[in-house]
């Protein structure tokens, strides 16, 4: 338990000293990409223009994406933001299919991933750590970046999507 923590630690603070690269897109086009759902479905963040987008990128070894994975389940879920038109690509970082299928059918969740198995969406996005959490606007801007997931950050990013929900 005491190394779990250390290694949440590690990854934490990893994260917040790479978030400023991320951040750096904040304002600007949100970089387009292409690629597959786990389910063999196309996913084009260009094709959701008009809608909100959260752009979780993570892995199924990364303690402190495990601790968002419940979060982002619910936001792809809730019926009423979706009718609001918020979207979820969770864009699983250089994993095997049969490896997160399985992460999948263990946890019962259900959100859109799409497969970044050669990184070019986390290369596009700057990701140096994840979780990293991308809010892309209506009109296909970034509008918020989070990297980690701890105390305080679902509502961080609620808010997020929030402001984001309300910009015409």
């Amino acid at each position: 338990m005491r190394q779990a923590r250390r290694l949440a630690l590690f990854f934490v603070l990893t994260a917040t000293a790479f978030a400023d690269q991320s951040n750096d897109l904040r304002g600007k086009p949100a970089p387009d990409f292409s690629l597959k759902t786990l389910d063999g479905r196309d996913a084009k963040l260009s094709a959701e223009k008009g809608n909100i987008v959260l752009v979780d990128f993570w892995a199924t070894w990364c303690p402190p994406c495990l601790a968002s994975m419940s979060y982002v389940q619910k936001k792809s879920t809730d019926e009423p933001m979706a009718k609001k038109g918020l979207k979820i690509f969770a864009v699983n970082d250089k994993e095997s299919a049969d490896t997160v299928k399985a992460f999948m059918t263990k946890n019962k969740y259900t959100f859109t991933v799409p497969m970044d198995a050669d990184q070019t969406a986390c290369k596009a996005y700057s990701v140096s750590g994840i979780p990293t959490t991308v809010i892309v606007g209506r009109d296909g801007t970034v509008m918020d970046v989070f990297v980690g997931f701890g105390d305080g950050t679902a509502q961080q990013i609620d808010a997020a999507i929030d402001k984001a929900l309300a910009a015409k």
